[in-house]
């Protein structure tokens, strides 16, 4: 098994806001069109240190792509210097089964985010506007 390993800073060089919002756009089409399967999240709690893992997988019939995303949300994490969420994305070869990548998925959630927001600011934002309000300071917002 080849696997490929991706870190935050490899997500950055490689997928621009452009891209990203192009990649949901295309996802979010496949979803509105029952052309993905993408079960309830499940999550895992961690009471005594008041965490919580959660584990997402989905599968886009006509991207044929597959993967999984496992976000740990820690929020006791800052009294230590530590960010509050953590994630990975583990990305499967739809033909085979076969782990092909595993990424980062701190910012890839990051851009994700962001680029949800800019498919959203163009289905329905006026033509004419020029400015956004974005509420909040933290890692998500940076990407809005």
């Amino acid at each position: 098994m080849k696997l490929q390993v991706l870190s935050g800073a490899d997500v950055r060089r490689a997928v621009t806001m452009a891209e990203a919002i192009q990649a949901v756009r295309q996802a979010y089409i496949q979803l509105s069109a029952g052309e993905a399967d993408v079960p309830l999240r499940t999550p895992i709690s961690v009471t005594k240190r008041e965490g919580v893992t959660l584990f997402m997988p989905a599968y886009l019939a006509a991207s044929d792509a597959l993967g999984a995303k496992i976000v740990s949300v820690f929020p006791q994490n800052s009294g230590q210097g530590l960010p509050t969420i953590h994630a990975l994305v583990v990305v499967v070869d739809a033909g085979t089964g076969c782990p092909v990548a595993v990424i980062d998925g701190t910012y890839l959630t990051a851009l994700r985010t962001g680029a949800a927001s800019g498919v959203s600011t163009d289905l329905l934002a006026r033509p004419d506007a020029r400015v956004a309000a974005v509420f909040g300071a933290g890692v998500q917002a940076r990407t809005q």
